[in-house]
């Protein structure tokens, strides 16, 4: 156009040419546009008169490949301060679990890129760009190659308490941090069928039992606690009271635990005795040559017959519930003892109340007193056995000792010398003498009932008893 105007400028008015160059320029000056072009995440600014997003390109010196994303497109016409952005293709590499895909795309945001590789993003999976986990929804910031690695979420089956059944998907390494993102608490007491340590490395089905408080009664005490044991026996073991020896517990440890956590354990302890009966010996008595007269000496000794029995007693919170005699036998035979009754004569002598006393035997005996006349009465005995008279110095005795001493002469303290010449029929039951007064020396406050020592006086008779009646 410049060219045809000076072509025929001599025929135009200089002020007419002047006027056209000027239109020229300023149809030019309104034609060009200022576009923002935004490159890989940067903005340059071009002046151009074009009209398409591609002329714009060129004039901005940037070149596409078809890889690259250029929003608008590239043919497309714009007027009046459009955008235009350009995304260079990326080498980019996704690893899964089950293979490795390379791709060259200019998307940023990860998960559009796992679509590109025909994988769909599920709640719970996890991407890892560059061995970092980022957000699947967000640009991505790295402008050279990058790989991603994609972990699906992995099922869970649980079956809680032995009924509820849900299955969770997770991303989480380990079952306790899965099931604490599920929100899924678990506490130390509850019981799961995998540890919560367990790496998870693919599908798994878990069983978790949680606990509940259970109320152990022993005796008088209760003891409470959490325990998710299925039995009475586990849960007695949770809370640090198994049974023992022969203890018991209601429920029995074998049942399920009860819904109101109520079990009580029953001590229960047995005992060992052993009863024992005695059948008494029996005594014998045989002369002893060897051991001085009225004393006495054991020629062998007596043993009883035992005969035991062993019991069994149960008892249970501390009280007798029964008891049982299993066994018994005799313990020990039954042997009779032997004593020896001493028939060896020894005389002796002894001051006695200021007499001198020779004599062959002493003995302890019961004393009473009698006279001729009974009191109250008028009724008077003054003959003894023997023909003396009742008087002072006359003893009577039983009618078994009176037929063995007869005439023997004693000395008692307390009364003096005496014979035994009388009988007397209330002697029995032990050795007894009954010592005589007549009526005028007789004094009942001054003659007391006594056991007594009774000295019998030399000779020695002929016929001395060993064993007295």
């Amino acid at each position: 156009m410049l060219e045809l105007l000076k072509k025929y400028r001599q025929w135009l008015f200089p002020g007419a040419f002047l006027m056209i160059l000027i239109g020229l320029v300023l149809i030019w000056l309104g034609l060009t546009q200022t576009v923002t072009v935004i490159l890989d995440g940067e903005a340059h600014s071009v002046r151009t008169p074009a009209l398409t997003v591609g002329g714009v390109l060129r004039a901005a010196d940037i070149s596409t490949a078809d890889a690259d994303r250029v929003l608008p497109s590239r043919g497309r016409w714009f007027w009046g301060g459009a955008v235009i952005r350009v995304d260079r293709a990326r080498e980019v590499m996704v690893k899964t679990p089950e293979e490795t895909i390379e791709l060259t795309s200019a998307e940023t945001i990860p998960a559009n890129l796992l679509l590109e590789a025909e994988i769909k993003l599920y709640p719970q999976d996890r991407l890892l760009v560059n061995g970092a986990t980022i957000d699947p929804e967000k640009p991505l910031n790295h402008k050279g190659s990058n790989l991603l690695q994609y972990q699906p979420a992995t099922p869970i089956h649980l079956v809680i308490n032995g009924e509820d059944e849900k299955t969770i998907y997770t991303g989480e390494s380990t079952l306790g941090a899965a099931l604490e993102a599920s929100g899924i608490q678990v506490n130390p007491e509850d019981w799961t069928s995998e540890p919560l340590s367990t790496v998870i490395t693919e599908p798994m089905a878990v069983a978790i039992q949680q606990a509940r408080t259970v109320t152990v009664t022993v005796g008088d005490e209760s003891v409470s606690g959490l325990t998710a044991a299925d039995t009475v026996g586990e849960a007695l073991v949770d809370l640090g009271l198994p049974l023992q020896n022969l203890h018991y517990s209601l429920p029995a440890e074998d049942e399920a635990l009860p819904q109101d956590g109520e079990i009580t354990v029953v001590p229960v302890r047995e005992d060992i005795q052993i009863a024992t009966e005695e059948i008494t010996h029996q005594v014998e008595y045989q002369e002893d040559t060897d051991t001085p007269l009225d004393q006495t000496a054991v020629v062998q000794e007596g043993q009883n017959a035992i005969f035991a029995t062993r019991e069994r007693i149960r008892y249970e919170n501390g009280e007798e519930v029964w008891r049982a005699s299993e066994e018994t036998w005799q313990a020990s035979e039954q042997q009779t003892e032997i004593v020896g009754s001493g028939s060896k004569v020894v005389v002796q002598t002894e001051v006695v109340e200021g007499e001198t006393l020779e004599y062959y035997r002493k003995l302890t005996v019961w004393t009473t007193s009698y006279k001729p006349c009974i009191p109250g009465t008028d009724i008077c005995y003054y003959g003894t056995s023997s023909g003396l008279p009742v008087e002072k110095g006359v003893i009577a005795v039983s009618y078994a000792w009176y037929s063995l001493f007869q005439g023997q002469r004693v000395y008692i303290p307390g009364y003096g010398y005496g014979v035994i010449a009388d009988v007397c029929g209330g002697c029995v039951g032990k050795p007894w003498m009954d010592l005589g007064y007549s009526e005028e020396n007789y004094d009942a406050l001054h003659i007391p009932n006594a056991w007594r020592t009774v000295y019998f006086l030399t000779p020695v008779p002929s016929y001395v008893p060993t064993i007295l009646p």
